[in-house]
């Protein structure tokens, strides 16, 4: 059977969104510490697992998943997506913060993996004239996850209560990534490209002075973003009093922010290049952080720049990708891709564990610091393009 391109794009943006809701989870802190007196900073190892799991997954299963085909590799991550959110359920109900950390973090972990490759990897190689707007489409998809999911979470647990809240999300996030995978397929034409394909060994790539650039630019720029995501939430109530109902509104606009980024900027790739859009987002960034505490007074100053930092922390996913297949080509994009993603494993733990180092607003400076190295790293890897 013939596929529609679009229908793919259409199909990979149900599978992302599905996954997406993982960056809703400063939603969930709150419930968890009222109802099972788990600490908050405890509560957020299970985020921060779930990340790491995510990109060791699409680190050393890329391979694998490029092997057995998007509609199989899909499948796999929708059945660890479905385990992992009842298992959470389960250890809810248990009040079993280990049950929770294996559940909720590792299992579906593993799914997040999946379920974030096999898409993008796929949908690209439909639009080798733009791969940039057509990785920037699909992974703009996961951070439309979370808004949906910011909205959806607090009316769900309250009606049905927290453990039937995680299993009915694992149920239903299951379905919609199987339907996904079912159409998920890549062209035709993708195997012919070379008849003798030049693929890269793991060591070849790890050891490359380009691979270390990259990762170092991912990992540079995520840690500042999802420290702000781990605990969007807080961070509103705390540094400029919002209530719930606004803290609530704040992190669906970050889902927002970090969508349109992902497409904004992504687009902005195809006409000026990637480095040269990294090193715009970047600069963006780095003045973002530094003024931050004075933005701080105010809360709309403070959602403002909030809300640009996190747009440039997505830029840096949907860039990403074509940036890795402008460098290393078709038949090594998916596996150097997956090995880059582990540096968003390493983000999601030393991200949130210098936000909490102190509670100063003045930690955003490092931050800043952080994204200058990031600039140092990129005028480092236009020296090898």
């Amino acid at each position: 059977m013939s596929k529609n391109k679009y229908l793919m794009v259409v199909a990979g943006m149900i599978m992302q969104l599905s996954i997406g809701s993982i960056y809703a989870y400063s939603k969930w802190i709150e419930p968890l510490s009222k109802e099972l007196n788990w600490d908050a900073h405890d509560t957020k190892t299970a985020f921060s697992l779930a990340i790491c799991f995510l990109g060791l997954t699409a680190a050393f299963m890329s391979k694998f998943a490029q092997k057995i085909g998007p509609t199989k590799a899909g499948s796999i991550g929708a059945i660890f997506i479905v385990i992992g959110l009842i298992g959470s359920s389960f250890a809810v109900k248990w009040s079993s913060i280990e049950l929770f950390y294996l559940t909720f973090g590792v299992l579906q972990g593993i799914g997040l993996g999946f379920g974030y490759v096999v898409p993008v990897y796929t949908v690209v190689k439909w639009f080798p004239d733009r791969p940039g707007l057509a990785s920037g489409i699909i992974i703009m998809s996961f951070a439309l996850g979370s808004l949906l999911a910011s909205f959806i979470i607090n009316p769900l647990y309250t009606s049905v209560g927290l453990s039937n809240a995680f299993l009915i999300l694992g149920i239903v996030y299951g379905i919609c990534m199987l339907l996904s995978a079912f159409y998920l397929a890549n062209p035709v034409a993708e195997n012919t490209s070379k008849e003798h394909p030049t693929v890269l060994t793991a060591k070849e790539i790890i050891k490359d002075k380009r691979f270390i650039a990259l990762w170092l630019l991912l990992f540079l720029n995520v840690c500042g973003g999802i420290a702000i995501i781990s605990k969007a939430a807080i961070l509103g109530e705390e540094v400029v009093g919002m209530s719930a109902t606004q803290a609530t509104l704040f992190v669906a606009i970050i889902g927002l922010f970090n969508g349109l980024g992902r497409l904004f900027w992504s687009s902005i790739s195809d006409k000026i290049g990637c480095w040269s859009t990294f090193m715009i987002f970047l600069t963006v960034n780095m003045i973002c952080f530094a003024i931050i505490p004075i933005a701080a007074t105010n809360s709309t100053s403070f959602q403002i720049v909030t809300y640009i930092i996190i747009a440039g922390y997505g830029a840096g996913f949907s860039t990403m990708p074509s940036f890795v297949k402008s460098i290393y080509g078709a038949d090594n994009y998916g596996q150097v891709f997956g090995y880059i993603l582990t540096a968003w494993s390493a983000a999601a733990f030393v991200g949130p564990i210098l936000l909490g180092l102190t509670h100063e607003i003045t930690i955003f400076y490092l931050f800043s610091l952080l994204i200058g190295i990031a600039l140092l790293v990129g005028f480092w890897l236009k020296k090898m393009l």
